[in-house]
């Protein structure tokens, strides 16, 4: 679909009554975009893992990962990652949206959809789960029950929660949301993740800083996003139900340390060498090349690791 109609198709949506429902019943019923399926459930697993591993990686033993309290920022419809580190053996997670999203039935989706891929004996995971024989299908059906069941608590919205919690929390995760969150915003996101973690807390984020409308218009480049001044974008392309921030990693390096954060790793994936060609011959508005150098523009993923000292 070509971009700039998807954008303005957000942007009417956002403005009429219901239009957010509409949209998220096509998303269901019509393009399927927010159907669990074993590929975007493994694609999350797989995240899920990396965090795993970066941890294990970092002196963090099994023993001590599963007594660590663990807070899924933005989950979503689908708690993929919290129900992986909850075979792996974490109790007590917190799972928080801005909206309430998930659903007793969204639930079961990536439950019954992460059990079966880690059902695989070949799975990377599976050395590290508690039982890796397959869960039965649990008899509760309602979300409420299905939390405690599986000891979690899920707050949307979650800014009640975060202002009364105190520092209860070991590590944050937050899984490709950040990118929709504009500078403002995102300084107060940094700064409620800091005051909620312990000391020694880890806030552990993967973020896309390449042009996301390109994922599904395969006719612009992963940097179309650099072609537009911020008027136009904030004016035209964004809206209530979708933005998109084009911020690159200085502007998210700059957010942590004002934030108070020690920042432990912070790894940029660039593009590749096609993408690279695509970006020297593409029109850059001046507003990116006085902000950033050739390198930032360039720049496709973010991975860091805060610690809060």
């Amino acid at each position: 679909m070509n971009w700039f109609s998807k954008a303005l198709i957000f942007k009417v949506l956002s403005t009429v009554p219901g239009g957010a429902a509409l949209y998220r019943h096509a998303q269901w019923k019509w393009t399927k975009s927010i159907v669990a399926t074993p590929n975007w459930v493994g694609q999350k697993v797989d995240v899920g893992m990396s965090y795993l591993n970066w941890l294990l990686e970092h002196g963090y033993s099994l023993e001590k990962i599963r007594t660590m309290r663990h807070l899924d920022l933005g989950t979503g419809w689908h708690p993929t990652i919290p129900l992986l580190f909850s075979r792996i053996g974490l109790r007590d997670q917190v799972l928080a949206d801005v909206n309430p999203l998930m659903t007793g039935d969204t639930f079961l989706d990536a439950l019954a959809i992460t059990n079966g891929l880690l059902g695989d004996e070949s799975h990377p995971a599976r050395k590290y789960l508690l039982d890796t024989s397959i869960p039965e299908k649990p008899p509760e059906s309602e979300l409420d029950k299905l939390l405690t069941r599986y000891e979690m608590a899920y707050h949307a919205p979650y800014f009640e929660w975060a202002a009364t919690t105190g520092q209860q929390i070991d590590f944050v995760t937050c899984t490709q949301v950040l990118m929709h969150l504009e500078r403002p915003i995102l300084d107060g996101c940094f700064k409620l993740v800091h005051g909620i973690l312990k000391p020694g807390g880890l806030f552990m984020v993967p973020v896309h800083l390449f042009d996301i409308y390109s994922n599904s218009d395969p006719h612009i480049s992963v940097y179309n996003h650099l072609r537009y001044s911020r008027r136009f974008w904030k004016s035209v392309v964004s809206s209530d139900m979708m933005t998109f921030n084009r911020l690159k990693s200085p502007d998210y390096r700059s957010a942590l340390e004002g934030a108070g954060f020690e920042i432990i790793e912070f790894h940029v994936d660039y593009g590749t060498e096609a993408e690279l060609q695509a970006l020297r011959s593409l029109e850059i508005h001046p507003e990116f090349l006085s902000k950033y150098t050739n390198k930032e523009l360039s720049e496709k993923h973010l991975f860091f690791v805060a610690r809060k000292p």
